[in-house]
């Protein structure tokens, strides 16, 4: 099959890059009508519809990847035009995301209104919308009136690179052998990750443990990322490492290296609703994972037989969760191969791929009378 990736995305970005790959295993075919974000909306456009016009041949589906709400208009009059199917992959909801989870709008405004405007716009022009986990479906359902039957579930899952790391995951060593524990977080500092928890499990672990016990290695900035920096100095914690953005292969190559990786700990409601891409990769690393305990994550993994889980915005429970894995080397390489091996099931590109194109068959049964009528 043919699937258009339409608009101003990123085809590096995480899970762009995953679903482009899950079909290119497939043996599909992909078919780029982007550009670049800048030039405004009118030059976006004309650049959009003129690689529109050029791109050859029928087309089984559009797809706009993430972060494409204010693509989807000209996506879906396109695509109307030519009787094709459109598919959103919102990935988030702006108005959550800017309103709820980064706090930058405040609520009631007349920005928040226009950011819920632009979220409902793009989900009604869709004939299918991908949600990474029922969790945001569910929202996008009671929040926008998304009927559930227009609902696919695609989780973000891993990439190969990411898959391709599992054998190369160190060995598991004994709290005894005298070498701290290596912990690694990869992020962008957004209040869903909670990072402050990290912070405050590292300090407990030096008051109670000493800064031998566990070195952290938290990679990455981003919008949190000062506070961290300046609560880290602040206790004088010598168990915390800051390292900055590092390119993926080499943010890649930190997590696969470590003996524990962190996910999410943060308390906000969209924390709640998804599986990052972090916590997949840890997973498809075969490194042993800790995350914040959620119904979203329960959707894939089982507490204690994929990863471990702790309530959120918990740093005494991360703490904890820490020591006990750090106690029992046989059982957190246990937990890496099993977490690895649901990761494979539900999360490698292969299978990403598959849901994906069983996404772009329904949605092309489900409009096949309203596209023969035209």
């Amino acid at each position: 099959m043919r699937v258009a990736f339409f608009g101003a995305y990123d085809p590096s970005y995480a899970r762009t890059a995953t679903l482009i790959e899950g079909l290119t295993l497939r043996g599909d075919v992909v078919v780029p009508i982007a550009t670049r974000s800048g030039g405004g909306p009118l030059g976006r456009a004309v650049v959009l519809a003129a690689h529109w016009a050029g791109a050859g041949g029928a087309l089984d589906a559009v797809l706009v990847p993430s972060f494409g709400h204010r693509d989807m208009p000209l996506a879906a009059a396109l695509a109307k035009i030519a009787g094709t199917p459109v598919i959103f992959d919102p990935l988030v909801s702006r108005w959550d995301t800017q309103v709820g989870d980064l706090g930058r709008v405040r609520a009631g405004s007349f920005a928040a209104g226009r950011l819920r405007a632009s979220d409902r716009a793009a989900l009604s022009l869709a004939d299918l919308v991908l949600c990474d986990t029922w969790e945001h479906g569910d929202f996008y359902t009671t929040e926008y009136g998304v009927p559930r039957r227009k609902l696919c579930r695609v989780p973000v899952g891993a990439d190969r690179a990411a898959f391709a790391q599992g054998g190369c995951a160190r060995p598991p060593r004994a709290a005894s052998t005298g070498d701290p524990l290596e912990i690694v977080f990869v992020g962008g500092f957004l209040p869903l990750h909670g990072v402050d928890v990290i912070g405050g499990a590292a300090a407990m672990l030096e008051s109670r443990r000493g800064p031998d016990f566990a070195r952290f290695t938290l990679v990455g900035g981003g919008m949190t990322a000062p506070r961290t920096d300046r609560d880290v100095a602040a206790r004088g914690l010598r168990s915390v490492r800051r390292v900055g953005r590092l390119p993926y292969e080499a943010a890649l190559d930190a997590v696969a290296g470590a003996d524990l990786a962190l996910g999410i700990f943060g308390t906000t409601a969209k924390a709640g609703r998804v599986v990052p891409h972090k916590v997949f990769q840890s997973l498809a690393a075969g490194v042993p994972t800790i995350t914040r305990r959620s119904r979203a994550i329960a959707e894939f993994f089982r507490e204690g037989a994929h990863l471990a889980l702790v309530p959120p915005g918990d740093p005494a429970a991360l703490a904890a969760a820490i020591e006990r894995l750090a106690a029992d080397p046989v059982g957190r390489a246990a937990l890496g191969r099993a977490g690895r091996e649901e990761a494979l099931a539900e999360g490698s590109p292969e299978r990403i791929g598959a849901l994906l194109a069983e996404a772009v068959i329904r949605v092309r049964e489900s409009t096949a009378p309203r596209r023969a009528r035209r």
